[in-house]
């Protein structure tokens, strides 16, 4: 049996990037409103494990049998914040933040930090499964510094672009966006990491195994 995948999320940022990974890989991502479904799922976890799987549950009771759900969270933890804003990221100070809301408040929290200690990591996680069986969590993890000016790139939805960089890389994780895929083969982000590491568990479930 042959199975379809689905990335069930309504983020179209996260969507674009999951879909340019899995073409990497051969892989068709279907988006939820692709099969007719348009949830918005509370994340009301405490982890970015629970908050992947709420996302995954919610939708495998909806989708048709053949189709294989990933869902995902995915947090930024800055180590001299003590691993803040983990999973809080747009709710930092307790209440929704815009873009530029959340980037300056992370330059305000790390302002006196000097530049050996401004270590950070983003952090994501895929919830696997199909109708009926036991979820599986991959993830995958990409260490990286906060900057102490943001630059000015900007990219919707996505606030930590433009403020954490990458030594791997020697870029900042917003320009990994906009690379060749020769440059995309060296720049690997926390998200395709994880669904690296899911990949074989992906396609033994796409060809139908259990």
């Amino acid at each position: 049996m042959s199975r379809r995948l689905l990335y069930a999320t309504s983020n179209p940022g996260k969507l674009m990037e999951a879909r340019q990974i899995m073409a990497t890989f051969g892989l068709d991502l279907l988006a939820p409103q692709d099969i007719g479904l348009g949830l918005d799922v509370p994340e009301t976890g405490t982890s970015l494990e629970d908050n992947a799987r709420l996302k995954a549950e919610a939708y495998l009771p909806l989708v048709p049998p053949d189709v294989v759900v990933i869902g995902d969270d995915t947090g930024v933890e800055i180590d001299a914040l003590n691993g803040e804003p983990g999973i809080y990221v747009r709710r930092w100070i307790g209440r929704h933040m815009t873009d530029e809301e959340i980037i300056d408040h992370v330059l305000s929290r790390m302002a006196h930090v000097p530049p050996g200690e401004r270590g950070a990591q983003f952090r994501a996680v895929l919830a696997l499964g199909v109708p009926g069986r036991k979820l599986e969590l991959f993830e995958g993890t990409l260490r990286g510094v906060i900057l102490e000016q943001a630059d000015p790139l900007r990219i919707p939805g996505f606030p930590f672009e433009s403020v954490f960089f990458v030594p791997e890389w020697n870029r900042l994780l917003g320009e990994a966006y906009d690379l060749s895929p020769a440059e995309k083969q060296v720049c690997v982000t926390h998200r395709e990491r994880a669904i690296r590491n899911a990949l074989p568990r992906i396609r033994a479930l796409l060809n139908g195994e259990v």
